[in-house]
């Protein structure tokens, strides 16, 4: 059951300062609308998706000034537990929201994930992953889509550096999994 067409959609710039970069909470007075303010970010994914992972809306949000706002109204929902995901450059953070008679509940704990930096230069390929002490897979495939490197890391920091300046291949990607996620980069080796 699709309910992307019922779910309306009330699009405005925030112009207001908040220390914290992405915050969702429900509006008030308006029964099962939430509302989620980004600041300093231009850029944006925002999916909202129920819990068997049935897609409900996906969204792509530019905007000029760093400053997103949005408010959905979840009154086509029926009760259930649904989760809205934005993802930016630098992670993805999701709300568990509870939608429950004439109310939608927005959970206060949020899973944040980071995602992974890759650095390239003259073959040298660096991988840095923050990780909330899960393990983290590293593949490294080259441009065959040969496994060269698989490796699971324990804790909470992986630094990884590959030297790819020798290789034939003339590009690798590296996948990461970690948080239940998985990540794919292709690099250059040269």
């Amino acid at each position: 059951m699709k309910f992307a067409a019922a779910l309306v959609m009330f699009a405005s710039v925030a112009t207001y300062a908040n220390e914290n970069d992405f915050n969702v909470t429900v509006k008030e007075g308006a029964g099962k609308a939430i509302s989620f303010t980004m600041n300093d970010t231009k850029d944006v994914h925002v999916s909202l998706y129920a819990q068997d992972g049935t897609g409900i809306f996906d969204e792509a949000i530019k905007n000029k000034e760093g400053k997103i706002s949005r408010t959905y109204d979840l009154n086509a929902l029926p009760a259930g537990t649904y989760f809205l995901e934005t993802e930016t450059t630098a992670k993805v953070a999701r709300y568990q929201i509870t939608v429950e008679g004439a109310k939608a509940v927005v959970s206060e704990d949020v899973t944040e994930i980071y995602k992974p930096v890759v650095l390239s230069k003259d073959g040298i390929v660096t991988v840095s992953i923050e990780n909330n002490a899960t393990p983290v897979k590293i593949k490294v495939y080259d441009d065959s889509n040969e496994e060269v490197y698989n490796e699971t890391f324990e804790g909470a920091t992986v630094a990884k550096r590959f030297d790819m300046s020798r290789s034939i291949a003339k590009n690798f990607t590296l996948v990461m999994i970690y948080n239940d996620r998985q990540f794919v980069e292709t690099v250059a080796a040269r």
